[in-house]
């Protein structure tokens, strides 16, 4: 058996695998963030971009599930589940909602009691900034979990019955998008539609996706190894018809913004195909990992993920302040952009790197203390027991 196919490596329930997709997706993360945020908006190019990048939150959804039912699909302790889980999202989420409502009101000031209601708000809406929903959902799955969790028990226990559950929730997804891309309610039903993002239910195919994967590791992980050409021909084909749609939307008077709006019909099959290739990928390292610099930088990169997620914002909200805002009058927006996305990753890293050694370290990264001695997870070797999977950090976009 190759190490690709050892999903409980050492008995820890962690899938080497997932360390990479991790790190991929929250690379795209950080792209589709800075495209969006020193780019012009109306810009064609930079919905091209986003077109593509958008599949990130879907990835992180199913990434999500994945994990969780992977590690809990023989015993769930519900209790415990729910305080650890709540702990390792929810503490860092108040916090980070205060500090990111606080940033606003430098740009927009607020009377004292406003400003409070602004972040009672902002905490029970995800919104002190673009990417905190993801939390927000995140909590509401974690609280559905075991009703999920058992569903899909149910569900296996009846021939073909994942096949059905993903060809229903598939149709669902569907449907979902086309309604979320082309409503334009007014009244309640225009203010509740601000916040669909908000919302477990905009995702329930992805969510569903990835914890049948889980249930079916093995051979998910034997398929796409015996497949490279049908995975890179999906990824292909779908890529381009997103583009395409991209480009008759826009031709076809919609801004660029709204041409690449993650709610669509033509994003299913796009997430569904570019999440299968980074699995895919994150199958093929696993399969080669050892002890070497670029093992441990992936596995270092995914330990540190959540932490980059919270703290990556302020510095692309601080980035337009500084040099770069000369030096995107220099160069050409590709380039610009590019310089962007390495300051934000590096300095990003940076902080959170000082945040993780702080006595804050579980409420500000939603993990424990790292030890002054190393940079290093105490278990990232490749000899020892693997890092657990914490927090299941996710995206905006």
């Amino acid at each position: 058996m190759t190490r690709a196919a050892v999903t409980r490596a050492n008995g820890t329930g962690h899938v080497y695998a997932v360390d990479l997709v991790r790190v991929l997706t929250f690379a795209a993360v950080i792209a589709v963030h800075t495209v969006t945020t020193v780019n012009p908006p109306d810009s064609v190019p930079t919905g091209g971009a986003a077109m593509l990048l958008h599949f990130t939150r879907e990835a992180f959804f199913a990434l999500t599930a994945f994990v969780l039912v992977h590690r809990y699909r023989d015993k769930l302790p519900v209790r415990p589940f729910w305080r650890r889980r709540f702990l390792l999202v929810g503490a860092p989420y108040v916090i980070w909602s205060v500090i990111y409502s606080g940033l606003a009101l430098i740009t927009t000031p607020l009377p004292p009691t406003a400003a409070l209601t602004r972040l009672g708000h902002n905490l029970l809406t995800g919104t002190a900034w673009y990417h905190l929903y993801f939390l927000v959902v995140t909590m509401q799955f974690y609280l559905l979990f075991p009703l999920f969790l058992r569903v899909l028990r149910a569900v296996a226990a009846r021939r073909a019955g994942h096949w059905w559950l993903l060809g229903v929730t598939a149709v669902l997804q569907v449907g979902v998008d086309a309604g979320l891309h082309a409503a334009h309610p007014s009244g309640i039903a225009g203010k509740l539609l601000a916040y669909d993002g908000s919302f477990v239910g905009s995702y329930a195919f992805y969510l569903v996706l990835g914890g049948v994967a889980a249930l079916h590791a093995d051979r998910v992980q034997a398929w796409v190894r015996g497949h490279p050409a049908v995975v890179f021909g999906a990824l292909v084909a779908t890529g381009a018809s997103a583009e395409a749609w991209y480009l008759h939307s826009v031709h076809g008077g919609s801004s660029p913004g709204a041409a690449s709006d993650v709610f669509q019909p033509v994003m299913v099959p796009w997430c569904v195909a570019i999440i299968t290739a980074l699995f895919a990928l994150g199958v093929a390292w696993s399969a080669q990992r050892g002890g070497g610099l670029g093992s441990r930088a992936v596995e270092i990169s995914s330990d540190r993920s959540f932490g980059v997620f919270l703290v990556h914002p302020i510095v692309l909200w601080a980035l337009p302040l500084g040099p770069l805002a000369w030096l995107s009058t220099q160069v050409s927006t590709l380039c610009s952009s590019v310089v962007a996305i390495a300051v934000t990753v590096m300095v990003s890293l940076l902080v959170v790197e000082v945040l993780r050694r702080s006595p804050l370290s579980m409420v500000l990264t939603g993990k424990r203390r790292t030890p002054h001695a190393s940079p290093l997870p105490a278990n990232s070797s490749a000899s020892t027991p693997p890092i657990r999977l914490g927090a299941e950090a996710g995206v905006r976009r």
